[in-house]
């Protein structure tokens, strides 16, 4: 099939598309639906004259602010938030998903986004309706339903994985005091949109609020390295996996307890750890109590 008669084709369709839609009653539809619909019988018609006809998979990002007002990208927005932004579908896919950016245009400042290697997976059976999917589809569905749930500022735990990848958009939106508007164009026609305002960046931005958590613990292994700011490594075991901790001593106290590397001790440390309010550790300490019963007479003068 020529290109040039698959274009007429699908433009003979369109205009068809239109005047379907035109005799419905669309007013229940949202925008997304609508457009879903539309891309949907749109399709089904084109398959009719060509069965490998395929809709195009694409995100579209439009930032709101100052900064694109004029419709251009500034490179230190586009450094900002691409990456973040794929950093966050990639974990949402549990691989490497590259995206590239295939287009800017007016609107306050559009980018058209979209995978660089879609990988379809098709169903041909005759007795079935071919299904379009991609590595990238079900992650950006993720992506955006965590974005419309921090805009909703609902509990985003099911998406815990991806949270650090909106926290860096939200990041660069903050340094550029932009909001954002994003639309998910799936092979299969389906439609997904959602919005990061002031509203929804706020509470991303309250997730990495920390609280500090105490607890206490022994340690029982070899020292492996000293220093005078007072840090003592200790190994607990020979194998390279074994856990290490540095457990930080008063430079003073350290001083007078006369260690020395490849001594074996056994401490009780404080375990000073910060959560955020996903639960996730942001920062650990371990700070040294006292020596385990039984080890004073080995730091005797």
């Amino acid at each position: 099939m020529s290109t040039n008669w698959r274009q007429r084709a699908l433009e003979r369709n369109r205009e068809a598309n239109a005047r379907f839609f035109a005799d419905q009653d669309a007013e229940h539809l949202s925008d997304d639906a609508y457009e879903e619909e539309l891309r949907r019988h749109w399709l089904e018609a084109v398959r009719h004259y060509d069965p490998a006809a395929q809709l195009h998979e694409e995100l579209v990002v439009r930032l709101r602010g100052e900064a694109t007002d004029r419709g251009a990208l500034d490179f230190r927005i586009g450094d900002a938030l691409l990456k973040p932004l794929r950093e966050g579908v990639s974990a949402a896919a549990r691989k490497d998903v590259e995206l590239e950016l295939t287009g800017v245009s007016r609107g306050s400042t559009v980018l058209h986004v979209r995978p660089s290697v879609p990988e379809i997976v098709g169903d041909t059976d005759e007795d079935m309706a071919i299904v379009d999917s991609s590595i990238a589809d079900p992650a950006m569905r993720d992506f955006l339903k965590l974005v419309d749930a921090a805009e909703k500022e609902q509990d985003v735990r099911r998406w815990e994985r991806i949270v650090p990848g909106l926290d860096g958009v939200v990041e660069a939106l903050d340094k550029f005091d932009l909001a954002m508007d994003m639309r998910w164009f799936s092979l299969d026609g389906t439609v997904r949109s959602s919005r990061l305002s002031r509203r929804g960046k706020d509470y991303v931005r309250s997730l990495r609020n920390t609280e500090m958590q105490k607890s206490k613990m022994g340690i029982t292994g070899r020292i492996t390295e000293l220093r005078e700011s007072g840090i003592v490594k200790i190994k607990t075991g020979i194998s390279r996996t074994s856990s290490a901790y540095e457990v930080r001593v008063d430079p003073e106290a350290l001083i007078g307890m006369h260690l020395e590397l490849g001594m074996t001790v056994s401490f009780v440390v404080e375990v000073a750890r910060k959560t955020d309010r996903l639960g996730r550790a942001r920062s650990t300490e371990y700070r040294f109590l006292r020596v385990s019963d039984g080890q004073e007479r080995l730091f005797d003068e």
